[in-house]
C-alpha cells in the first residue's frame, strides 16, 4: 500500500535533517550487558523459556514490589524505604528498557498495570519518572536502517512523530509495511519515549497535519539482527502551532552468532544547530526513471581525502570504464531506472566531529554546498560521503527508507538520504555493491535474507523458520554483491515489472517458459505461485544467467544458482522484505539453493508441487501442480492477555485465551486440550479443557488464576498450553502479586447530638500506612434506634476522606445512632475482585 502526502505550505525547521534524529547508529559499538538482577533470586518465579534479561526484569519487579510491600503493611515507613526504591526502580527501568529493544512481547509481559503503576508513583513519587506507562500514540512514522556487511549487522529503526514526542517503536507483533511517511496509531508500553508496541493501525492520513515518517521485524521470524540498547538526547524541535518535535530514537533486535549475544550500547548527544529540515509528509519519489543524485563529500579540517572526487563520481555514475550505481539501475531495471548526478566537494569543514555528530556534520557540508552554488532543489536521491572515524561507527552504510520531506538551504525538497563511508567505495566493485543495497534502501527496499527451516526447504505454513537479514547472496539487498535485486522487489516494490506479462501469478497447474531475470522485460521472467489450495502464501520463481554486467558476478563459488529456479518466500508478515528459500537444505550451504533442472519438490503441507523440467541459456521450463487438498497439522496458536494483570494473595485474576487451529484446510476438524501449570501452586479455571475448531477457525476461552493466600508479592509466570494432534503451543503471560494494603479508616462526627429535621455529616478519613489514601471505596453503615440500617457507598477524595450527610426527617427515629464503615478495593474491572481491607472504629450520636 502506498499513500501520497501533501506537505503544508508554511513549516518550521528543525535541527539537521529526519536522518539527523537517526544518527544515533553511528554511536554504536558492541558491549555486553551490564546490569545484574536485583533482589530475591531470579528464577524464584520465573518461567523456564525466557531470557536472560526478561529473568533479570523479573528479578527487579520482585524486588519493588518488596518494597511497596513494607509500605502497604505499614512495617517501615516511606522515608525509610524510598531510597531502596529508588535504586532499584532505577535499575528496573534500565533493564526494562532493554528488554523492550530486545524482546518488546516479553517487556509487554513485564510491565506494571496501569493501577499498580498510580500506586507505586504515589508511593515513591521521586522515583515517578523510573516508571513506564500504558497508552495509544498515534503519528508518522519512519524508518531506516544502517549495514555493516563486514560483521553481518544491521540496526534497523522505526520512529514515531506523535504530538510533541518522538518515540522509539519497537514491535511485539507485526510491524506495519511502509516506505513512505504514514499515519500510524500504536498501543503499548512506553518507557524513556521507547514504545514496546502491542498492536499499531496504519490510519487515514490527516493531510493538515505535519508529522515524519522509521525498524525492521520480520513479523514472527527469529531474525538475525543486533539490538540497540541505547539512548539520545535528540535535536529539539520548534514546529509550528502543535507540529512535533522528536527526541531519542532506538530500535530492537537480538544478534546471535554460536552462544554468544551481543548488543549495541549507544550513548550519543545531538546537538541543536541552524539547519533545518521540513517535517511534511510529501508524495513519495518515483523509482522510475532518472534519480536525480546529490553526492556531498564532507571532510574534518587536517585529514587527508581517501579517494578524489572522480573516484566517487565513477563509482556513482560512470558507465563507460566499470561499474556504477548508476549502470546497476538501468541494468537491473531494464533501462527504467537511472543515476544522474554531481559530486561536491570536498568540502573541509572547521569543526570537530565524531560519530556522534555526524548529523552536524552533514548540516555544515550543506551549508558549505550551498555557500558555493549548489541548488538542492535539483535532487531526490542524496548521498552524504565522509571518511570513516577511529574508532570506527560500526557500520558502512547508513540509509533512509524512502523518501520525505526535507529542507535545506535551498528550500524544501522531497527526497531520500544515505549516509555512506567513503573508505568503503575505494575498491569500485564492492562499494558499487554498497550503493545498490543503500541506493535500494532509499528506493524503498528492505533485506533480502534467507529463510530456513533446517532438513526441510520449507516449514508448514505459518510456522515462522529462522530469517537472516542478510542470508540472500543472489541480490544486492541481501550482502551487497553486485547480483541484480530479486524478482519480488522489482514486480512489488519497485514497479519494473508488469503483471501478466513479467511475472504472473499462478493459482492453477500448468507449464510456465520463465525467461532470466536479467533480459529485457519484454517476456515472462518470474511467477508468484499460491503455496497451495486456500492460503495467503506465495512462492516467486526467478531464473538467473550470466548475463550483462553485474549477475555474471555470481559466476565461481555461486554458478549453481544458475541451474535452475531460486524461489522466495512470501507471506503476510513479510512485507517489503525477501527470503530466498534453500532446496538443497542438506549440504548445510546456501551458496546453492536453486531448485535445478530435473529436480521436483512437493509441498508436505499443501497441494502445491514444483518441477523444474528444463534450464537452458533462454529459459527454464516449470510445471506448477495442484493436487488435492491435503490435510497439513500444525501446532495451534494460544494468546493469552491481559500480560500482566495484578491480584492480592487469596485472591483470584481472570484472562482471556484466544485459541486458533493452523490446520490446513484439507483437515476436519481437530480436538485441542488445553491446560496450564503455572504458575506452580495456585489454583487454574477453564471455562472449557477441550475444544473442537475447524481449520483456521478460533475462538476465546476465560482462564482464571488463583494465588494462594499468603503468596509474597513478584510477578509470576503464567502458561496455557494447546495440545492438538501431538503438537503443543504455549501462550504466556504473568501475574504480579501485591501485598495488600494496611489501610485504617476512622470514622468522625462534628457533634454528639443532632435535632430533627437536619443534616448529620459523618466523614470517613482512610489512611495507607499513615498516608491519606485517595480513591478508596468507602462504604457506611448507620444503624438506627429501632435497629434498621441504611448504607451508602463513595469514594474517598484526594484529602482520603468521604463524607456522608445523612439526612434525618420529622419521622427519623429519636435515641443513639450508631455508625460503621468499611474500606473495600475496587471491582474487578479495576485492580482486583472487591474485597474488604479494613473496617472502622464505631461512633454514637444521639438525636433528639
Amino acid at each position: 500500500m502506498k499513500t501520497n502526502f501533501s506537505g503544508p505550505k508554511r513549516r518550521k525547521r528543525r535541527s539537521v535533517f529526519a536522518s539527523a534524529a537517526i544518527l544515533a547508529v553511528i554511536c554504536v559499538f558492541l558491549g555486553a550487558s551490564d546490569t545484574s538482577a536485583q533482589g530475591p533470586a531470579a528464577n524464584s518465579n520465573a518461567s523456564s523459556h525466557e531470557s536472560e534479561r526478561a529473568t533479570q526484569v523479573r528479578a527487579l519487579n520482585n524486588s519493588i514490589l518488596q518494597l511497596h510491600g513494607q509500605v502497604q503493611e505499614n512495617s517501615a515507613t516511606p522515608e525509610s524505604v524510598r531510597g531502596q526504591a529508588s535504586n532499584v526502580l532505577a535499575k528496573r527501568a534500565a533493564a526494562l528498557q532493554a528488554l523492550i529493544t530486545e524482546d518488546p512481547k516479553a517487556a509487554l509481559s513485564f510491565a506494571f498495570s496501569a493501577e499498580l503503576l498510580t500506586d507505586l508513583a504515589a508511593k515513591f513519587p521521586g522515583s515517578a519518572t523510573q516508571l513506564e506507562s500504558h497508552g495509544t500514540w498515534q503519528g508518522a512514522i519512519e524508518h531506516w536502517v544502517s549495514d555493516n556487511f563486514t560483521r553481518k549487522q544491521s540496526l534497523s529503526v522505526f520512529r514515531l512523530h506523535a504530538g510533541a514526542q518522538t518515540l522509539d517503536l519497537h514491535f511485539g507483533g507485526r510491524e506495519p509495511d511502509l516506505t513512505i511517511s504514514h499515519e500510524v496509531r500504536v498501543t503499548g508500553v512506553m518507557l524513556a519515549d521507547h514504545v514496546a508496541v502491542m498492536e499499531s493501525t496504519v490510519v487515514q492520513p490527516d493531510r493538515s497535519r505535519l508529522s515524519i515518517p522509521v525498524s525492521e521485524t520480520q513479523g514472527g521470524r527469529t531474525s538475525f539482527l543486533f539490538p540497540a540498547r541505547w539512548s539520545i538526547l535528540f535535536l529539539l524541535l520548534s514546529m509550528l502551532s502543535a507540529y512535533r518535535r522528536h527526541f531519542l530514537m532506538a530500535t530492537r533486535r537480538v544478534w546471535e552468532s554460536g552462544a554468544r549475544r551481543v548488543v549495541y550500547v549507544v550513548a550519543c548527544v545531538f546537538i541543536v544547530s541552524s539547519s533545518s529540515v521540513g517535517l511534511a509528509q510529501t508524495n513519495a519519489c518515483s523509482t522510475t526513471g532518472v534519480q536525480n543524485t546529490l553526492v556531498l563529500l564532507g571532510i574534518p579540517s587536517g585529514v587527508t581525502p581517501p579517494i578524489t572526487p572522480q573516484q566517487v563520481s565513477n563509482v556513482f555514475f560512470d558507465t563507460t570504464s566499470g561499474h556504477s550505481l548508476n549502470g546497476y539501475w538501468q541494468e537491473a531495471s531494464s533501462g527504467q531506472t537511472s543515476a544522474s548526478g554531481t559530486v561536491y566537494g570536498w568540502y573541509t569543514l572547521t569543526g570537530s566531529y565524531s560519530c556522534s555528530t555526524l548529523s552536524q556534520m552533514f548540516s555544515d557540508t550543506m551549508n558549505a554546498a550551498a555557500a558555493a552554488g549548489v541548488n538542492f532543489q535539483n535532487y531526490t536521491r542524496i548521498f552524504f560521503v565522509f571518511p570513516d572515524f577511529s574508532p570506527s561507527c560500526g557500520w558502512e552504510g547508513f540509509a533512509q527508507v524512502g523518501c520525505y520531506s526535507l529542507s535545506t538551504p535551498s528550500g524544501t525538497i522531497n527526497s531520500s538520504t544515505a549516509y555512506v563511508m567513503a573508505n568503503n567505495l575505494i575498491v569500485r566493485d564492492s562499494g558499487v555493491g554498497l550503493l545498490a543495497h543503500e541506493g535500494g534502501h532509499e528506493l524503498g527496499l528492505k533485506h533480502a535474507g534467507s529463510l530456513s527451516y533446517g532438513q526441510e526447504a520449507l516449514g508448514a505454513v505459518g510456522s515462522p523458520g529462522t530469517f537472516t537479514a542478510y542470508g540472500d547472496w543472489f541480490s544486492t539487498m541481501g550482502s551487497a554483491t553486485l547480483a541484480l535485486y530479486s524478482a519480488p522487489h522489482r514486480a512489488e516494490d519497485l514497479g519494473w515489472m508488469s503483471s501478466g506479462s513479467n511475472f504472473q501469478v499462478v493459482q492453477n497447474s500448468g507449464t510456465f517458459v520463465v525467461h532470466p531475470l536479467e533480459g529485457s522485460p519484454s517476456g515472462l521472467q518470474a511467477l508468484k505461485v499460491q503455496r497451495g489450495t486456500g492460503n495467503s502464501d506465495w512462492l516467486w520463481l526467478e531464473y538467473r544467467q550470466p548475463i550483462g554486467n553485474y549477475d555474471t558476478s555470481l559466476f565461481g563459488v555461486f554458478s549453481e544458482v544458475y541451474s535452475g529456479a531460486l524461489v522466495h518466500y512470501e507471506d503476510p508478515s513479510t512485507g517489503a522484505f525477501t527470503q530466498l528459500l534453500d532446496f538443497t537444505p542438506n549440504d548445510g550451504s546456501w551458496y546453492n539453493p536453486a531448485l535445478a533442472a530435473g529436480q521436483s519438490w512437493t509441498d508436505p503441507y499443501s497441494n502445491v508441487s514444483l518441477s523444474v523440467q528444463s534450464a537452458t541459456p533462454t529459459g527454464l521450463t516449470l510445471n506448477v501442480d495442484y493436487g488435492a487438498v491435503l490435510c497439513s497439522s500444525a501446532a495451534p496458536t494460544v494468546v493469552v492477555s491481559p500480560l500482566n494483570p495484578s491480584v492480592y494473595p487469596g485472591q483470584s485474576v481472570g484472562y482471556t485465551a484466544t485459541v486458533t487451529n493452523n490446520d490446513s484446510s484439507g483437515c476436519p476438524a481437530s480436538n485441542i486440550n488445553l491446560g496450564s501449570t503455572e504458575p506452580s501452586g495456585w489454583s487454574t479455571s477453564l471455562s472449557s479443557s477441550a475444544v473442537s475448531l475447524q481449520p483456521g477457525q478460533s475462538i476465546s476461552l476465560t482462564l482464571g488464576k488463583g494465588a494462594p493466600s499468603g503468596t509474597p508479592a513478584g510477578t509470576y509466570a503464567v502458561n496455557l498450553s494447546a495440545v492438538s494432534n501431538s503438537a503443543t503451543s504455549t501462550g504466556l503471560a504473568n501475574a504480579t502479586v501485591v501485598t495488600p494494603p494496611s489501610v485504617a479508616v476512622s470514622l468522625s462526627v462534628p457533634a454528639a447530638s443532632f435535632s430533627r429535621p437536619g443534616i448529620v455529616p459523618i466523614t470517613a478519613s482512610a489512611n495507607n500506612g499513615g498516608v491519606p489514601a485517595s480513591g478508596v471505596s468507602v462504604t457506611f453503615t448507620v444503624t438506627t434506634p429501632t435497629g434498621s440500617t441504611a448504607t451508602l457507598s463513595g469514594t474517598t477524595g484526594t484529602n482520603g476522606t468521604a463524607t456522608w450527610s445523612y439526612k434525618l426527617n420529622s419521622r427519623s427515629a429519636a435515641g443513639l445512632y450508631s455508625v460503621s464503615a468499611q474500606i473495600t478495593t475496587g471491582s474487578g474491572s479495576k485492580k482486583v475482585a472487591s474485597s474488604i481491607l479494613a473496617t472502622s472504629n464505631n461512633i454514637m450520636f444521639s438525636v433528639q
